[in-house]
Order: C-alpha cells, then structure tokens, then sequence
C-alpha cells in the first residue's frame, strides 16, 4: 500500500487521536474593549507596542497594528468595511490562553495545540467521510509481513528560518517519545533509513486501514514539531538511560522544558504556509511565509487569532471582529450577525452522547425489556431541541449516522425501529410486557407486579451533559420508571463512573472520532466506547485487558464492573427480537482485538455489522444524539469556494484551504 502527496485514499478506518491537548486558563474576559475600533482613518487609540486601530486602506472597525508611537500608522489592518475596501485581515478566536503563556513544547502544559495546527505542515487530513490525504509525506508503505510502516518526506518541506525539514526532524521527534515509554509504545524500533525516510517496526500485526488514518499522520496529523537540534539531547539522554529512575529523570526534563512564543517566532520554527510575525495580549499575528511550496497560492494577507472566551467571545463574533469559527452557528450568533456570515458545512461528527447503563445497579437494566422499553420512550428529537444543537438519532446502530450505510447497508431496514424521534409510549408497552412487566397508573411493574427499585441518575449540572440528562430523564419519569435525579459536578459524576458504581443511568461521550472507525465506538476497555472494565480504576488499558482476560478465564459470563455480558449471544437473523432461533456469540474483546490487527477488510466490515447488529438488540446503552460539527464564516469579504464539500468535515478544516491558496478575497 502507497501514498502520493495529496493524493486522496480510501480509507474505511481511524484517525489518529490528539493525546495533546492545550490547557489553558484564560484571564481575557477583560480583553473585549481593547479589541475594537472605530476609525476608518487609521488613526485609533494603540499603545506603546503599535496596536492600533485603523489602517492605511480603509479598513476600519477592527484591530490594526499600528506605528511605534500606537497611533494607527502605517500598519493597520481592520476587521471591517472602510470607505476604499473590505477587510482584508482573516480572524478567529485562539482560546482563552494568553500568548505569553504558551509553550510550543507539546508535551508540556500551556502548548497551543490548535495554533499549532495553523503554524506548522501536515502529513496527513483525515476527513469525515474516511478519505485521507497526504501532504507533507511524499511515499508511504506497509509491510505486513515484517511489520514495517516506511514514510518517506517530501523534499520542499521548510522551517520558517528556511533550513529544510528531514526525517532527522521527524526521527529524534517520533524516537524520543518512543523511548519516554518503550514498553507502553507500539513501536518496536523507529530508524531513519535516509534523509527523507523513516521506517517504524511494530511490536504486533496492525489493520493497514487503521495504520493510514491513526499512525501515518503521527500523533496529530502535523509533522514532527520543532526541529532536532532541540529534541536530539533529550532523546540521546533516554538513550543513555540504564534504569528506569534515570528514564523518568530525563522524561521529566522534556515535560518541563519551556519553549516560549518568541523564542518559537524568532527562531522560525514553524513550517506552514504562514509565519507567526506578531503576538500581544490580544492575540497573534501570521502572514504568508517565503519559502514554502504554497508560498506563491497563498492569498490572505494577514491571519490573526485574537485570544478571548466567555462574554468577550460574544463581543468579539456579535461585532463582527471574528470571520471563521470551526463549528456550526449558534443560535446565538445566528440572532445578530449579518446574512454573510453563513454555515459552510454542518454535518454529524463521529461523537455520540449515550445514557450509559450500570447493569449491576437493579435486576431491571439487566433485563432486555426494560433497556427497549427506555429507548422507546427516550425522543431524541426532543433531546436535541432542547439542547439547541446535535442531530437526532434516527436508528440505534451504536455507530454514526454516515457509518449506518457503509457498514450496515440494506440491512439497516431491518434493525429494530424503537421510533427515536419521538416518545412511544404503546411501543414501551409491548416491549415490556414481551418480558412480563406491566404499567398501571404511571407505574412500571415488574414480573412478580412489584414496583421497580430506584434508578439513580447523577448527571453533572456544569457541563454538557446537563440538558440532555434532564431532558431524558423526564421523558423516562413521566412514563413511570422510577428514576431518581441526582444533579452535582461532573468531576463528582466521573469518580462515581469510574469507581464506586452506585448509579444506574448517567451521560457519557460516545465517541470514535480519535479512531474514524466505528470499532473506535465499541471499545470494551474504554470509557468512550462499550466499555466493560475501568482503566481509570485498575490504572491503564494493559491492565483492563488483562481482566477481562482473566475474568474469562475464570468461567464468568458479565461483567463485575457493569454486569454487562463479557459474551453477547445475538439471533444471526437481523430484525428477529428474540432468541428462539438460531443465534451466535460476540466475545466483544476477542472481537476488537481483532479487528485492530487484521488485514481482512472484508472479514473486517461483517464484524462491524454484527456488531451494530448486538447493539441494536441488546440496546446496552441509549444514544441520545449525534453531536454536529460545522464550520461558520464571513463570506462578504472571504472568498470559501470549495470543489469539494467534504474538504470542510475535517478537524479545523478551513486551516489547510486557508494555508493552500484555496480561501482567499472575493
């Protein structure tokens, strides 16, 4: 299997997760009144810096940058309409971190994981639909006989300081987080076969599929960051490490080590299409950079990403200071922003939320009638509108709504319809009484006529899963099963998920975006999948597997952490909703495992299917909706003609189409 640069792929499997996340904690809720401006002549208020607002051209209404005495100057650049021109300056919100926080070491804290995005090459896109392109690999190739991923780097690849990137770059990057933890990485070996080729022995068989969307782009589609003058002294001290007190001693100096955003700008750093020129305590400044095979396409002038969250946030987008935001329009927005600023793409993500089940909790969730009678009950239209964002569910598939007709196809009219667009109360009814319940009075009864135990429901009233959970909650009281909410903190609610158990129903992510494969939804050891064991609780997903494993082997059918069947037995005959017939087993972990180390895209997608189809007959746990990604964006002054629509479903899609010329002025 090969690559070629910007060649697209089919591909029918993961992308790579981002494990780096930025963690910052914003103080630019004062921030709003500095960023405005209201002088078309150029001539704002600015300070000693030269911030100004104005500019040369007529470009008013926004943040310039001004002279060194701050008084508009020659540098101004406006987010708004001035008497000669239009805006010529392309804006969006960085975060809520200030630039002189930011460390552009990625594995230390404060790294601004999304500007970096923005400030450095790919090598690969991932995108929605599970085509992936390659752009700063020029060859690729899999060896699944001696387990050997080659990658070989284009040859035009730069730095801003225009030393050219090589796999050195690359190598001392991807080796030293090998060697941080030999034993948990999948790498056997990683050397440098020459100056643009790097080939990575694995440990263990791997789906080629995954391998293209999870491991190609490395560990979060940009080539390696920075460059091997800084990585090479701490990667050659891991080497000469000979124990594991010395290992830790030189990975704790990479953790800690600072890489400020002057030292990143004035060293040149970065490889993307546009250089870091300018940053304040409102935000940073990138234009085109020389040098770059994009270089001469490159059609914005001027990109800033103004730092601010909260109420400045809303200032900045209601004002019209912000042009592009990577998700679908707020209701909110939507109310007082002009008809330019449109919706480019708005389409489901590979992201669920689910009311996941604690089997073990009462004798009730066990059983099958109960679980259906839920979920026809649950209206996930109602969910959504209450929520005032995400898709409804229109089949429980436990996979994405794109996923259904891949991998289910046809069959999909054959799953069980628990009507999940709307609350079916006679549908409730006939599932429970198929298992001897009954329903009198707004009571559910169970087969010996007793009134059903209390389901506790805690949901964390701080965070997203708050409207969803009461929505559902409601639907599932006022039909009469006993459920008992419990509102606290999320950080309350995630310690009783992971540990002590005493609850029934909750809300969680289901989610297979860090995968792009629908496996990545039924991961048994992990929380966002279906998860039959806490790595939280027994400290990583080695030890996870490793009980399930011996839970097996010691003859047990369910789960102690959930009470969830370690062996699904499922009728082979799709849309049969009993077990009368003929059946078969899903050993859901032998299973996954599987599916991650095979080669069998056919084999590959029937066990997907199988998998859906367990899914929708045991109704483990009750999607409530499909999450919805979007991208938004000012479209009087910006030009986002695409040729292709499924270029805008990606993560941070407009970044690469603003990087290669693609966006630009009307």
């Amino acid at each position: 299997m090969s690559g070629r640069d910007r060649r697209r792929t089919r591909a029918k499997d993961f992308s790579r997760r981002r494990w780096l996340q930025a963690m910052g904690i914003g103080s630019a809720a004062t921030l709003a009144g500095c960023l405005g401006g209201n002088d078309d002549s150029g001539n704002g208020n600015g300070n000693e810096n030269g911030n100004g607002n104005g500019n040369d051209s007529g470009n008013g209404n926004g943040n310039g940058n001004g002279g060194d005495d701050g008084n508009g100057g020659n540098g101004g650049n406006g987010n708004g309409e001035g008497s000669d021109g239009g805006n010529r300056t392309l804006t969006r919100i960085a975060g809520s971190t200030l630039p002189e926080e930011y460390n552009w070491n990625p594995l230390g804290e404060q790294f601004p994981s999304r500007m970096s995005d923005f400030a450095n090459d790919r090598q690969t896109i991932v995108y929605n639909n599970g085509d992936v392109e390659t752009l700063a690999i020029d060859e690729w190739n899999w060896d699944s006989d001696n387990l050997v991923l080659t990658k070989t780097l284009r040859d035009d690849l730069v730095f801003w300081n225009g030393d050219q990137y090589t796999a050195e770059d690359l190598y001392t990057w991807d080796e030293m987080n090998r060697l941080m933890s030999p034993d948990g990485s999948q790498y056997e070996s990683i050397e440098m076969a020459d100056d643009l080729t790097i080939e990575y022995t694995y440990k263990q068989p791997k789906n080629p599929a995954l391998i293209e969307t999870t491991d190609l782009g490395g560990t979060d589609g940009n080539i390696g960051p920075l460059n091997a003058d800084i990585w090479r002294p701490h990667m050659e001290a891991l080497q000469d490490a000979t124990s594991d007190e010395e290992r830790d001693a030189a990975s704790t100096e990479i953790l800690e080590m600072q890489i400020g955003i002057d030292q990143y700008m004035n060293e040149g750093l970065g490889t993307g299409s546009f250089q870091l020129v300018d940053w304040s305590t409102q935000g940073v400044t990138f234009e085109p950079a020389d040098g770059h095979r994009w270089s001469e396409d490159v059609q914005i002038e001027q990109y800033e990403e103004l730092v601010a969250e909260g109420a400045a946030q809303d200032e900045l987008i209601s004002n019209q200071e912000v042009d592009f935001a990577s998700v679908a329009m707020e209701q909110k927005y939507r109310e007082v922003l002009p008809d330019h600023y449109q919706d480019l793409a708005k389409y489901a993500s590979k992201f669920m939320y689910s009311m996941i089940m604690n089997w073990n909790h009462t004798e009730a969730l066990q059983d099958l009638a109960v679980r259906r009678a839920m979920a026809a009950v649950i209206n996930t239209q109602e969910v959504v509108t209450n929520f005032e964002t995400g898709l409804p569910i229109d089949v429980h598939t436990g996979i994405e709504q794109q996923w259904n007709e891949t991998y289910i196809g046809d069959d999909l009219e054959n799953f069980i319809d628990y009507a999940p667009q709307s609350t079916d109360h006679e549908l409730a009814d006939e599932f429970l009484e198929a298992g001897g319940y009954s329903r009198e009075d707004g009571t559910v009864y169970n087969p010996d006529g007793e009134e059903l135990e209390p389901i506790s429901m805690p949901i964390g009233t701080d965070y997203f899963f708050n409207v969803p959970g009461q929505t559902a909650h409601g639907q599932l009281q006022e039909y009469g099963f006993p459920i008992v909410f419990e509102g606290q903190q999320e950080t309350q609610v995630t310690e009783r998920r992971n540990q002590t158990m005493d609850w029934g129903l909750t809300l969680y992510s289901h989610y297979a975006a860090d995968y792009q494969h629908p496996v990545g939804f039924f991961r048994y050891n992990h929380p966002f999948g279906l998860r039959l064991v806490s790595q939280t609780a027994l400290g990583g997903e080695g030890p996870a597997d490793d009980a399930i494993d011996g839970w097996l082997e010691e003859g047990r059918t369910h789960s102690p952490y959930n009470g969830k069947p370690l062996v699904w037995e499922i009728p082979t005959e799709i849309g049969q909703r009993d077990l009368s017939g003929e059946t078969e087993e899903i050993n859901l972990a032998e299973t996954v495992r599987e599916i991650m180390v095979t080669d069998d895209v056919e084999w590959t997608n029937e066990q997907i299917k199988k998998l859906c189809w367990m899914w929708n007959f045991h109704m483990p746990e009750i999607d409530l909706l499909y999450r919805q990604s979007g991208r938004w964006a000012n479209t009087r002054d910006f030009d986002w003609s695409v040729d292709e629509e499924w270029r805008l479903e990606t993560n941070n899609a407009l970044y690469p189409l603003i990087k290669n010329g693609t966006v630009g002025y009307p």
